[in-house]
């Protein structure tokens, strides 16, 4: 199964994707971060323990692109980044894409190709 680990600040969001995640995509959700800091020093600890990365942009404390240029140079070849966002304006997903992350997802318009595109990455654990 897929290890995701999600960068969202709102609970209640980061629940229902939790639970969307594991029921349409066959993925688990491993563990959530609500800053941009928690989440680069998550990374930091286990940087082969996750296979695909979701980020929100909009934080509580920092910023997702910051999460996501971080790694964009940690990653491992195999790891994916996505960002899911609120209003994913044009220059707001340029500004994603150029910070290296997969895919760019509208959480109020998008949530259905999100479900597929991680469905389909098929990312077993390594042992």
């Amino acid at each position: 199964m897929t290890r995701i680990y999600l960068i969202e600040d709102n609970p209640l969001i980061a629940t229902t994707l939790s639970d969307g995640l594991h029921e349409f995509s066959e993925c688990n959700v491993i563990g959530t971060a609500a800053t941009s800091r928690d989440a680069i020093d998550w990374f930091k600890d286990n940087p082969g323990g996750w296979d695909a990365a979701v980020i929100d942009v909009f934080l509580a404390e920092g910023n997702g692109l910051t999460v996501a240029q971080y790694l964009n140079e940690h990653k491992l070849p195999e790891q994916r980044t996505v960002v899911l966002m609120n209003h994913a304006t044009s220059e707001v997903r340029e500004g994603a894409l150029s910070a290296g992350v997969d895919a760019v997802f509208d959480k109020s318009l998008q949530l259905e190709a999100f479900y597929d595109f991680c469905s389909n990455l098929n990312i077993s654990p390594r042992r």
